[in-house]
């Protein structure tokens, strides 16, 4: 009797479990395998890979590499002293804050290095220190494929990769792509288990790739000629930059100093500035353009008008003079032609003080001083254009010939470029295209025309002008270029440091190639270089390097032509 109790028992209790396990296994195993799988998972967002920056070419300048992070566990080191040691053989002198905190026993978590090469994070692994710990970084490590080249332009990121400057900050929206989500089982301690259940709830989407409108030898040479002069003249900074006059295409932007972008931080904020964009300064003689286009578009002066040839012009409590460059004062009367060809301050500014003060600050206005040229670059400086009303008794005169009027390197070329395009203010470009990761065209940038300047006619009559310059002006011989027809200015300004003039100057020069039908409009600035200070001795050379490398990388090959008559003098 015992026995068939204890059977029956048995047997209600096999039934019972056997219907428990049916009904946890069956039943209910779906969501018990849920809920058990949300305890032991976590939600993480995924970075999306940074995108990369390229040059018209396509070659890459700026890109993301995988990496991982060394941190510190002070409660696992076994040995500070000899971890120390050990981990000096490869990131050099630790410091000493880092080495205090090893000793900590209670503490969980220390970084000793962000983003390092995988070759670097090989290295520490095969030390297999205990507390020594990787971790693979999400955001990855940004190279500068490049070095220094255009580095005040293409900027740089922080350790979690926002951009913090230059394009990689315009850009930083499409650049830095979009989160994702993953589902992952996880231990105790938030870490992955390894071969556990992986879910994507949104996939990451990479950055986007910017393609950029410079032409690497272009930008090698421009940053070679401006460099070489800077050095021979022992100058402050410098700027060089290369346009197409057509399109408004920027094709080399070089500043004098750069940085190494992989490493921002040993450097100061001015030697990371671009100066191409945000530098204001007084452009000098190379402004009597402005003072031309707007006397010849007005009406009030033509060609043939002619004005007193003299070597200085009282006004204002001021008394005007022009450069002791040793240029002719052609008789006892000059033309606007003259004037600009042998860079006469006096003359420009009899020429401007016969159109008056509203004609020629329409005219500067009109072609875009004053007002940013909305490249695609951060921190421009949109220069200082006072209005009629906040002018002196001397403004008028004094700004013909562009002193007390600033602006920037940009705008200076974008309005050369329109004297060589045939009048047509064009927007500056530095981006050429949006790609996505695999190549696709997301989006071309059109070139863009804002308005008109002057007419066909009165930009052929500047471009006469700056030929002149060129074949027996201040330009004669330095802008000249064996084979090759070339037109320019040459600037020679007093430079404004806190108000004031301190007795030094900048030397610039702004030409094009070739002279008849521009390709391309190139300037040059350099800040205060020591032993000379003309543009025609010390800017000009550095335009014929890097005009002559331009027409042969174009592929436009020198013609023997006589040479023009050499006036051995400077301005």
């Amino acid at each position: 009797m015992r026995a068939k109790v204890f059977f029956y028992l048995c047997a209600a209790m096999a039934a019972f479990l056997g219907w428990r396990l049916y009904k946890v296994q069956v039943i209910d195993g779906p969501v018990l395998a849920r809920e058990a799988l949300a305890q032991r998972s976590d939600t993480v967002e995924v970075f999306a890979r940074r995108g990369s920056i390229l040059d018209r070419d396509g070659n890459v300048l700026v890109r993301s590499l995988p990496s991982q992070s060394v941190y510190l566990v002070p409660h696992d080191i076994v040995d500070p002293e000899m971890t120390a040691q050990k981990l000096e053989t490869i990131f050099g002198t630790l410091d000493p804050a880092i080495v205090e905190e090893m000793h900590v026993r209670s503490l969980w978590f220390v970084w000793l290095a962000r983003k390092v090469p995988n070759e670097v994070a090989d290295r520490v692994r095969a030390l297999d220190l205990p507390g020594v710990q990787l971790k693979q970084e999400d955001t990855g490590r940004r190279i500068d494929t490049v070095g220094k080249m255009a580095s005040t332009l293409l900027g740089f990121v922080g350790t979690d990769e926002n951009g913090l400057d230059g394009l990689e900050y315009s850009f930083d929206s499409l650049l830095r792509g979009v989160s994702g989500k993953v589902t992952l089982e996880t231990d105790e301690f938030g870490r992955p288990i390894p071969f556990g259940h992986e879910t994507t709830v949104k996939p990451a989407q990479p950055g986007l790739d910017v393609e950029l409108t410079l032409d690497p030898y272009l930008q090698f040479v421009t940053e070679e000629a401006l460099d070489g002069q800077i050095k021979k003249y022992h100058a402050l900074d410098g700027t060089a930059i290369v346009m197409d006059p057509w399109t408004g295409e920027v094709l080399a932007m070089a500043n004098y100093p750069q940085f190494d972008p992989n490493k921002f931080w040993k450097y100061t904020d001015s030697q990371r500035r671009d100066r191409a964009v945000a530098d204001a300064y007084e452009p000098g003689s190379t402004f009597k353009l402005v003072t031309a286009a707007a006397a010849l578009e007005s009406g009030k002066v033509g060609l043939q008008s002619r004005f007193p040839a003299r070597d200085s012009l009282a006004g204002g409590g001021h008394v005007i003079h022009n450069a002791d460059d040793g240029m002719p004062i052609a008789g006892g009367s000059e033309t606007l032609g003259q004037i600009i060809e042998y860079s006469h301050n006096v003359g420009a500014a009899e020429v401007g003080m016969s159109i008056g003060a509203q004609t020629f600050y329409d005219m500067e206005r009109k072609a875009g001083f004053g007002s940013a040229s909305d490249i695609e670059l951060p921190g421009e400086n949109p220069g200082i254009v006072p209005a009629p009303a906040d002018w002196s008794d001397s403004s008028l005169a004094t700004m013909s010939f562009g002193q007390g009027v600033s602006t920037t390197p940009i705008a200076m070329t974008r309005y050369y470029c329109a004297i060589a395009n045939g009048g047509l203010l064009m927007r500056p470009r530095i981006v050429r295209a949006i790609t996505d990761a695999q190549g696709k065209l997301i989006y071309q940038y059109p070139p863009e025309v804002e308005h008109r300047v002057f007419s066909e006619r009165i930009a052929s009559e500047l471009r006469g002008f700056l030929r002149a310059v060129v074949t027996g002006g201040t330009g004669n011989p330095a802008a000249q270029i064996a084979g090759y027809t070339t037109a320019g200015k040459t600037g020679t300004a007093q430079r404004v440091v806190n108000g004031r003039y301190d007795g030094s100057y900048t030397a610039s020069f702004i030409g094009m190639i070739p002279a008849e039908k521009p390709r391309y409009v190139i300037y040059v600035k350099i800040d205060r270089p020591i032993g000379s200070y003309y543009g025609s001795i010390v800017a000009a050379p550095a335009f014929t390097e890097i005009a002559r490398a331009a027409m042969l990388h174009s592929g436009i090959l020198p013609v023997a032509s006589p040479a023009p008559k050499t006036v051995a003098k400077r301005r």
